[in-house]
C-alpha cells in the first residue's frame, strides 16, 4: 500500500452510496471503484461522485483489474460472506456491513479466508466508535459501577428499511430482525464480555408476504455469570431505545444513540452525563 489508500466498493444502495461520500471526505483515500448488480446503480453512483470512479458490473473483474487496498461490502446479507472471501483471497482488506453473515459456516469462511491472506476483516459494528457507547465502555471498564451483573437493550418499533415487497423483509436474504438487532447484540457482548449460553421466543405477523419476526425476546449468561437480556420488535407503535448495564456498586444507561448517560450508584441521585 502506497500512499493513498486505494478502495472499492461493492454494492452502490443507499447504505452504499453513504460509504462511497464517506470515503470521498478522508483525507488519503480514494475511492477507485464501484460495483453493483445493477448497472444502473453503479454508473449513476460512479457520475455523481467527484473522483469519477470506474463502474464494475462485476465484482471479479473489478478485483482483478483495480489495484485495491481495501474493499467495502454493502450488499444483502447473505451475499456478504461469498463476497468477502474473493476480496480477501485477492489480497484485498474488507470491510464488512453488518451482520457478518447469516450462518455460522459462512462467518468462519470470512475467518479463515482472512487468516490464510493475512488480510483485516471488519464488521461495521459502528456504535462501538461513537462517543456514547465508548463513553460508557469506558465508565464500566474502570469499574465504576463494580462488577457487572446485569446488561439488557430494548429496541422497539424500529424496523427494517424498505417497502414489504423488498429484500429486507424476507428471512433468507436478510436474516430477521437479527439483522437490524445485530447492533444491541454487539453491544451486550461488547459490554458484558463474552456469551455462553442464550434462549430466546420469537412471534411471527400473518403477513404472507413478510416472513421475518415481528417480536423477539433474548436471555443471555455471560462467562462472568453476569446475566442479560434484549428485547425487540419492528412493529411496537412506540419507539423506545434503552441500553444499559448494572453492576455491583450502581448502574449506568442510555436512552438515546446520542446519549445523555445516565449514571446511578447506590446510594446516591441518579445524574446525567452529556456526551
Amino acid at each position: 500500500m502506497g500512499d493513498e489508500l486505494r478502495v472499492g466498493l461493492v454494492g452502490c444502495g443507499g447504505l452504499g452510496s453513504s460509504h462511497a461520500r464517506n470515503v470521498e471526505g478522508i483525507p488519503g483515500a480514494r475511492l477507485v471503484a464501484v460495483y453493483d448488480l445493477y448497472r444502473e446503480f453503479s454508473e449513476r453512483l460512479a457520475g455523481e461522485l467527484v473522483g469519477r470512479p470506474v463502474a464494475y458490473f462485476d465484482h471479479q473483474k473489478m478485483l482483478s483489474e483495480e489495484s485495491l487496498d481495501a474493499v467495502l461490502v454493502v450488499t444483502p446479507n447473505d451475499t456478504h460472506s461469498k463476497i468477502s472471501v474473493d476480496a480477501l483471497s485477492a489480497g484485498i482488506h474488507v470491510f464488512c456491513e453488518k451482520p457478518m453473515a447469516l450462518t455460522v459456516a459462512d462467518c468462519d469462511a470470512m475467518i479463515n479466508a482472512s487468516e490464510v491472506a493475512q488480510k483485516h476483516l471488519m464488521v461495521g459494528y459502528v456504535r462501538r466508535f461513537q462517543a456514547a457507547y465508548q463513553e460508557m465502555k469506558s465508565r464500566v471498564e474502570s469499574g465504576e459501577i463494580g462488577e457487572v451483573t446485569m446488561a439488557h437493550a430494548v429496541r422497539l418499533g424500529m424496523g427494517p428499511p424498505g417497502g414489504q415487497e423488498g429484500w429486507q423483509f424476507k428471512q433468507n436474504r436478510y436474516g430477521g430482525l437479527f439483522s437490524i438487532y445485530s447492533h444491541e447484540l454487539d453491544q451486550l457482548a461488547w459490554l458484558g464480555g463474552e456469551i455462553q449460553a442464550v434462549q430466546a421466543m420469537m412471534k411471527f405477523g400473518d403477513d404472507p408476504n413478510n416472513d421475518i419476526e415481528e417480536h423477539i425476546f433474548i436471555t443471555l449468561e455471560f462467562q462472568s455469570g453476569a446475566i442479560g437480556s434484549m428485547s425487540s420488535s419492528r412493529t411496537y407503535p412506540v419507539s423506545s431505545y434503552e441500553l444499559g448495564v448494572a453492576g455491583t456498586l450502581g448502574a449506568i444507561k442510555l436512552n438515546a444513540p446520542s446519549g445523555p448517560l445516565v449514571k446511578k450508584e447506590t446510594g446516591q441521585d441518579a445524574v446525567e452525563i452529556e456526551i
